[in-house]
């Protein structure tokens, strides 16, 4: 009796610990990582409810049974929806009513069911079940998996069988049986319990230092006003693409790209509206490149467009389109690209063929500006 008190005791300073390092985890994190209010809150929850339990048989049936496991539910939605916030994907008002609709029926029922305790058990273990096997499909959903998805995933599918396994038996239990009562199903159910919100809490600390990694990567590696390659990234990529096109025998070309009068739209319609023009014509570029194609933000006004597996008549047609592509804001000036399109020579230096590129870019201005200009290998 005193273990299983003493696991279901863990269980709750386990939760309150991780909250802890929530908390201040948040504190130290920039706004733009969501959820994380939400995952503080679940485990202080979840050592509310084990704190109830534990005191199970010392404190009024309506404390240590109604609300410990009313606020056991609340501690696994409040996971779910964090992981919802974290992932940007907002829950539906359908799934809300859904989830907290069903919780709230199944606890009444439990508040006012006189009958065996094993069906207690059962309808609970489904309700728990059911939301941790639903957060593990939202995680595994996502489309970008690392390691910290995959290991809370796991995770909370596998507290999720226990606590189902846990539930289906619990018809076939003794009526003597109860929560500390020790048997091996018990002892499962509460060290499952334990190490589970330990170690989803974990892995959301573990999911939200990847996205902060993530996030100081893309400071790095992208420009902040437009989202295109920085100038540095833009070599780095540059040069393995180059190297690969090499080892491959495959065709890369470039893009050299520059608005024409730009500096006349900030003189005339000040810099805000300068920096709402390369924002929008980055977005057309994008539209009309196709990956493995990247574009960095060379300087000013000049971008580079990274054309892999791509010849010296595909990028040019690449250079027209992005050419003949008109503001996605009717209300922006309208500014026009001149472009020079070069495609690698045998053993050229990414320097040499940015260079050769810009060469035709510089014609195309000498030649009356908004057009494309190749410069052909020899």
């Amino acid at each position: 009796m005193l273990e299983l008190r003493t696991i279901s005791g863990v269980t709750g300073v386990m939760g309150c610990l991780m909250a802890l390092v929530m908390f201040f985890q948040r504190r130290s994190y920039p706004p733009s990582i969501h959820g994380l209010g939400h995952w503080t809150a679940a485990p202080l929850v979840a050592f509310a409810s084990a704190l109830l339990f534990t005191l199970r048989g010392m404190v009024p049936e309506l404390l240590s049974l109604g609300l410990a496991n009313a606020l056991m539910f609340a501690g696994a939605a409040l996971f779910l929806a964090g992981t919802y916030r974290f992932f940007e994907q907002p829950l539906s008002a359908r799934a809300q009513a859904l989830l907290w609709g069903i919780g709230l029926l199944i606890l009444l029922f439990m508040r006012f069911f006189t009958g065996p305790y094993g069906w207690r058990v059962l309808f609970m273990g489904l309700l728990l079940g059911g939301v941790g096997a639903w957060h593990a499909r939202i995680i595994s959903r996502q489309p970008m998996q690392s390691f910290a998805t995959r290991f809370t995933a796991i995770v909370l599918a596998l507290s999720s069988t226990i606590i189902l396994a846990r539930a289906f038996s619990a018809p076939f239990m003794s009526p003597q049986e109860g929560l500390f009562t020790p048997s091996p199903m018990q002892v499962v159910y509460l060290l499952g319990l334990a190490f589970g919100t330990l170690l989803t809490s974990i892995g959301t600390v573990l999911m939200a230092s990847e996205h902060l990694r993530q996030e100081l990567e893309r400071l790095v590696t992208r420009d902040s006003l437009t989202g295109a390659l920085t100038r540095r990234a833009l070599f780095t990529t540059g040069e393995a693409e180059l190297a690969r096109s090499r080892r491959q025998g495959r065709p890369l070309s470039v893009l050299m790209l520059d608005l024409d009068h730009f500096k006349q739209v900030n003189d005339q319609h000040g810099h805000v509206v300068g920096d709402r023009v390369l924002v929008d014509f980055v977005a057309r570029a994008h539209a009309v490149l196709r990956r493995p194609a990247v574009l960095g933000r060379y300087g000013g006004e000049e971008f580079v467009a990274l054309l892999p597996d791509t010849d010296a008549a595909q990028a040019l047609a690449v250079a027209e389109r992005i050419r003949a592509s008109t503001c996605a804001d009717p209300e922006l000036p309208c500014c026009h690209v001149s472009i020079g399109v070069a495609t690698a020579r045998s053993q050229e230096s990414l320097d040499a063929l940015i260079n050769r590129a810009d060469a035709g870019l510089y014609q195309a201005k000498a030649q009356g500006r908004n057009q494309v200009v190749q410069q052909l290998a020899t």
